[in-house]
């Protein structure tokens, strides 16, 4: 990913980036980094990954909580006609 695409992403102006490099050599290298680390971005149009996603956090949640989302969402949909 180039610096400029990062910069895009950040919200910030691609020289903020270069002077990172120079004036602060430890933060420009964290960003760097996690923009390697995570080279693969999801694909957030894709409705599939959503729903696996969600089920994935759910899972990771106390009981109260579930069935606190679970009264949420089926708010949510009751209130748009599902």
């Amino acid at each position: 990913m180039t610096k400029k695409e990062i910069s895009q992403i950040l919200g910030v102006d691609q020289n903020t980036i270069k002077n990172w490099e120079k004036n602060r050599p430890e933060l420009h290298k964290i960003v760097m980094k996690h923009f390697e680390d995570n080279k693969n971005f999801p694909d957030l149009n894709n409705t599939d990954y959503l729903k696996q996603e969600m089920i994935k956090a759910i899972d990771k949640l106390p009981e109260h909580k579930t069935k606190k989302f679970y009264h949420l969402m089926m708010a949510e949909l009751a209130e748009i006609g599902l």
